[in-house]
């Protein structure tokens, strides 16, 4: 009896001839109205509507009352366990999502199981991370070792993409739990599959061969709770979702399969063909064929259904293919070599399951994946995994900023998800070795991105004849596509059209670091635009202008919703970023226009000057 392999991705195809991997997560949400679903000894846990950090402060975390997030508040120095957010339930293989906030200086991690870290940690600016860093999967240890040697197999993220204190920040985990046999041996470690920390992959496959420091159990353990550490330092958890994979998976048995060649047509009745060969597998393949084209097989087998509920299968295959359930077509007969899936509910127990496919299309390479999940169970791959064809892809072409670098290229950019695209034809991205980078519009001396990380992929702009577009390569604060200066009398409409302001671009000017000024005319003032990173952790923008005019006014942040935390610091759409003005006599003033909102300051003595922090 075939025992298909776990895999954590859904099989999706990107290009004709390829299958590639891509995160799932499901949409269990634990309610966060009390602490139903939790242990917390030392009451140091608490449930509030929405809570505000103090970004100046070492620790400083203010709740308001109301529902939705797990708060804790704890003074450093204080350790214990008994300070420990612990799940109610146990989990074996699980997927994870949440939101977390830290305090300035915090630190605190999420253990799987109850037994191996994931790191959270305040670790805003730092250029090189370690593996007790944000995201970070936490080192074991021996006390019997020598010093220097106690601690072994952390691993660090692959890339730094902490958001600043204050901040609220996404991480995904998806989690698979030690294998033991029926005596209770371990025959296999526990791996974290994925991690993606503010949607970017710093962890795949990381395998742990015991519990790391902190454990709940000194040895691997099949079933265990999960653990929020909550002695090291404030923070805040709102949004947790999980799916808790604790039904046993589905099995493939008694598979068989038929070959045929020739140049059949799309509708072929293959009771009339001539089988050239038959034979048995233990799981799906293509590889049972002696030619890539001009060819048909069908295959027939039991897939036995442990618990009762709703499957989805999954297929991709190279030209036409089928696939069904006890004699029905979950997925009908198609030729479009892309991922399709079907659902249908089983009874548990044994069903007959079906696959065919064939293809007279020779610019197609083979290829065949199956999958399927169900109720309680992570999708598992039903093919071999040299079945999946990876033909077709291109090597990418990055672009690293090692120093100040700049870069011309279309760039794609959506305000929002929901939003439509919209291709800046005129944009400027600049790189930094801090790994902060940005991306500024020529047509409107609009700054429209800010991210963390790697600096840019070009593969789509130099790959072939190309689109003349990049991409970043990091965690994505998108922006504004406006012009930042306009005019506006109380809530009027903004006016900052580039008819109307009179906008001319004038190009960018470098500094003896390579660093650029950008130069444009708006309401007849020469106008100077400037970024600075400032001690690896931010952006400082200043922009100048010669002749400034009557009512002038900048806009510096706009977004679903504004709110001032502290005197010259605000947060924008919902603690996403903050914009931080430091001049005193500068009022602020937070406008609602359009469902939305924006951050405008005057223009009044000729320059507008404030720091990003995200």
């Amino acid at each position: 009896m075939f025992k298909p392999k776990s895999i954590f991705s859904q099989l999706i195809a990107c290009v004709p001839g390829v299958i590639v991997a891509s995160s799932v997560f499901a949409q269990t949400a634990i309610p966060l109205n009390d602490l139903s679903a939790f242990t917390n000894k030392a009451n140091n846990w608490s449930i509030a509507g929405d809570v505000t950090v103090d970004i100046s402060k070492v620790n400083a975390l203010e709740s308001k009352p109301g529902k939705g997030v797990l708060v804790c508040i704890h003074e450093k120095g204080k350790y214990g366990q008994e300070y420990e957010l612990v799940s109610n339930f146990q989990h074996g293989d699980l997927d994870l999502e949440l939101d977390f906030m830290l305090t300035k200086e915090s630190n605190s991690g999420i253990y799987l199981q109850g037994n191996y870290e994931v790191q959270l940690f305040d670790s805003w600016g730092k250029k090189t991370a370690k593996y007790n860093d944000n995201g970070g999967i936490y080192e074991r240890w021996n006390d019997s070792k020598p010093e220097g040697e106690k601690g072994y197999e952390g691993y660090a993220p692959r890339f730094n993409v902490a958001k600043a204190p204050g901040l609220w920040q996404n991480i995904k985990i998806s989690y698979q739990a030690p294998r033991f046999d029926a005596t209770g041996k371990k025959i296999a470690n526990a791996v974290f599959l994925k991690i993606v920390l503010n949607g970017i992959t710093i962890h795949e496959n990381v395998e742990v061969s015991g519990p790391t420091r902190g454990s709940l159990t000194k040895d691997d353990v099949a079933s265990g709770p999960l653990r929020i550490q909550g002695d090291h330092g404030s923070l805040a958890i709102k949004n947790i979702v999980i799916n808790n994979f604790d039904k046993k998976p589905g099995t493939l048995s008694d598979l068989t399969y038929k070959t045929y060649y020739g140049p059949f047509a799309a509708n072929e009745d293959f009771s009339k063909q001539k089988v050239a060969e038959t034979g048995k597998k233990e799981a799906f393949s293509w590889e049972i064929l002696k030619d890539n084209n001009n060819y048909a097989y069908v295959y027939n087998g039991k897939y036995t259904a442990a618990t009762e509920g709703e499957y989805t299968f999954k297929l991709q295959a190279a030209g036409n293919a089928y696939l069904k359930i006890d004699g029905k077509e979950v997925l009908p007969k198609e030729s479009r070599n892309a991922l399709r899936q079907g659902k249908v509910n089983l009874t548990a127990g044994v069903h007959t399951i079906e696959v065919f496919n064939s293809k007279t299309e020779g610019y197609m390479r083979p290829g065949l994946a199956v999958a399927v999940s169900g109720p309680g169970f992570r999708e598992m791959s039903l093919n071999t995994a040299s079945s999946v064809t990876t033909g077709g892809g291109v090597d990418p072409i990055l672009v690293t900023a090692p120093t100040n670098t700049v870069m011309r290229s279309f760039m794609d950019f959506k305000k929002t998800p929901e939003a439509k695209n919209i291709r800046i034809v005129h944009a400027v991205s600049v790189g930094s070795p801090a790994n902060l980078h940005y991306t500024y519009d020529l047509d409107k001396g609009a700054l429209l991105q800010v991210w963390r990380g790697e600096f840019l992929d070009a593969t789509p702009m130099w790959h072939s004849r190309g689109d003349g577009s990049s991409r970043p390569r990091g965690s994505v604060t998108l922006l504004n596509n406006e012009m930042f200066l306009g005019k506006v009398n109380g809530q009027s409409a903004w006016q900052a059209d580039t008819t109307g302001s009179g906008y001319l671009p004038k190009g960018y000017a470098l500094d003896e670091t390579d660093a650029p000024t950008f130069n444009y005319i708006a309401f007849g003032s020469p106008v100077s635009d400037r970024l600075s990173v400032v001690d690896n952790k931010h952006f400082e923008r200043e922009v100048k202008l010669a002749k400034p005019v009557e009512n002038l006014v900048a806009r510096v942040a706009e977004g679903t919703n504004i709110e001032m935390v502290s005197e010259g610091l605000y947060s924008v759409n919902n603690k996403s970023y903050f914009i931080q003005i430091a001049d005193k006599s500068v009022v602020p003033q937070i406008r609602n226009v359009n469902g939305g909102q924006e951050l405008i300051v005057p223009v009044t003595n000729g320059s507008v000057k404030y720091a990003l922090l995200f």
